[in-house]
């Protein structure tokens, strides 16, 4: 009897232990369950409580201030680029050989060895430059800005609305119950109206946009441009109501910003640490709060002087490549002048061309020379060196790195064509930005492969990417009075006009000194100081 009591007390120890793992499991379930939701409430409510205590001093922080004028590029020398005695029969020769050109064999090599004459009879120095000032390196891309806590779903969802970002695909949560009216722009009805922003389908419109910020891993300014896209679709183009939702997408996402207005017209004021040219700032709290729609200078606004917490500027560093969709425009074949086996034939992203024309030139630590190294450090797009890096990796393969700069540096020196008067050359052609835009303009790497002419900054921005991305050596950008050029941090000794850096030598390389050789200085740089502008933190 005993037996038969001790194995129906371990039946149903058998039967029992399940069925209490089972319920153990469930009550877990719930807890944590219960736990995340608790979790996901106390992380809304910590922004919303902040974003209420926020728009109290919307109804009274409010002050005028006087917009200073925006500062312009300033103007430099014009210093017009130089060709290379005897450059051009130098390349005649070999454009003859391309084209079949039998009957000229003898012209051409008699216009070789006068090239060759001209070439030996150049000024061929190892000369150190002096260097005047060395300019740091930029600080690294801050992180991204955040939201003040981590911005949680509503089950309550509006249908997906698609916009258009340079041709870029994005889509949002967003209908009729986010629609509304600005009757005034009183403290008080601007405060009234942002109270209503703390409703779920707001949460969501938000969720979505850091999703689509980072899905195609937007920079700050590209994050900006796609509100603004978004915003002026589904409000109106630039209504106060668009505005409004803009500051408030903006300012939830992290970023520092300030609203202002004229009586008429909402802005929206943004922090940062880049000095815009072109652009009317306001100095409020210490700080350069920028306007990126354009007013008369001088004009005033009142500006609403309250915070939230944990804000931060807005950058215009692009350490990283974005997601732009690809739309192929103008196909170009680019061929050196001095080789022409290097040649590459490439079609440019018109949506990565349309975005870089809405990027603001600026500077940092009050130094205009910090311009180009915005330029120089924004990755080329890799829609662009998936065209021609494989066959210029090809074309430079067993070629020492000296060879290699050279070649790269052929490509980029092209000619001039200062008149303007024959652009569908199959080269890089020089020519002022004064005369083909009417002011000056820097460009990213793929905007002077779009864009049929280019000038000095313009090359050695190029330059500077092929031969950090293809050589993987350091270079600097080197500011004579009115020009840029660059120099390259060689691994081996090479003859030729250098710079001194932080104890690393680096060799001269001009672009836009045309047909030079590395370690060539333009004659009419030769004696001028220079400015070095690093462009990496390790140099």
């Amino acid at each position: 009897m005993k037996r038969y009591l001790i194995f129906f007390q371990l039946l149903m120890f058998v039967l029992v232990a399940p069925v209490q793992a089972q319920t153990q499991k469930k009550n877990f379930r719930k807890d944590f369950e219960d736990f995340k939701n608790k979790a996901k409430k106390e992380y809304s409510d910590f922004r919303k409580q902040a974003f209420a205590e926020y728009t109290k001093f919307v109804r009274e922080a409010w002050e005028e201030f006087g917009a200073e004028p925006p500062v312009q590029i300033p103007e430099e020398e014009k210093v017009e680029p130089m060709v290379v005695p005897g450059y051009e029969e130098e390349t005649a020769g070999f454009f003859s050989k391309l084209f079949g050109g039998g009957d000229k064999k003898k012209k051409d090599k008699k216009e070789a060895k006068k090239a060759e004459k001209e070439k030996q009879k150049r000024e061929k120095t190892n000369n150190q430059l002096a260097v005047s000032t060395v300019i740091a390196a930029p600080k690294a891309a801050p992180v991204q800005p955040q939201p003040l806590s981590k911005v949680v779903q509503s089950r309550d969802a509006n249908p997906y609305m698609t916009f258009d970002v340079f041709g870029t695909q994005c889509r949002v949560r967003i209908g009729d119950n986010c629609r509304f009216r600005l009757n005034g722009l009183s403290g008080d009805e601007i405060a009234d109206k942002l109270n209503e922003f703390q409703k779920s389908q707001y949460d969501n419109m938000l969720f979505d946009c850091l999703e689509e910020r980072k899905a195609h891993n937007f920079s700050d300014w590209a994050y900006y441009q796609m509100l603004l896209a978004l915003t002026n679709k589904f409000y109106g183009n630039h209504t106060n109501e668009a505005t409004l939702v803009l500051g408030f997408l903006f300012s939830q996402s992290g970023y520092k910003m300030r609203y202002a207005h004229d009586g008429n017209t909402l802005y929206m004021i943004v922090a940062s640490q880049y000095n815009m040219f072109g652009k009317s700032y306001f100095y409020v709290d210490g700080e350069w709060y920028y306007l990126l729609d354009n007013i008369k200078d001088g004009e005033k606004l009142n500006i609403c002087k309250a915070k939230f917490p944990k804000e931060s500027p807005l950058s215009l560093q692009m350490s990283a490549r974005q997601n732009f969709a690809n739309s192929p425009v103008n196909e170009r074949t680019i061929t050196s002048l001095r080789n022409p086996d290097f040649s590459f034939t490439i079609k440019s992203n018109k949506n990565s061309i349309d975005f870089y024309n809405t990027y603001p030139c600026s500077y940092t630590d009050n130094n205009f020379m910090t311009r180009w190294a915005n330029y120089a450090n924004t990755p080329l797009e890799k829609w662009l060196t998936d065209q021609i890096y494989p066959g210029m990796r090809e074309k430079l393969k067993g070629l020492t790195p000296l060879e290699a700069v050279q070649e790269l540096d052929w490509w980029v020196q092209g000619k001039t064509d200062l008149n303007r008067s024959n652009p569908n050359q199959e080269c890089f052609l020089y020519a002022y930005d004064e005369s083909v835009w009417g002011f000056d303009r820097n460009f990213f790497g793929e905007e002077s492969i779009f864009y049929p002419y280019n000038d000095c900054e313009d090359r050695s921005i190029l330059l500077s990417h092929l031969v950090r991305d293809l050589v993987g050596l350091d270079v600097v950008l080197v500011y004579y009075p009115g020009h840029l050029a660059m120099a390259v941090n060689f691994p081996n000794a090479v003859e030729g006009d250098y710079i001194s850096v932080n104890g690393r030598k680096f060799t001269i390389c001009d672009p836009t000194y045309i047909g030079s050789d590395v370690g060539e200085t333009m004659p009419t740089m030769k004696g001028k100081g220079t400015q070095v502008i690093l462009l990496q933190r390790d140099i």
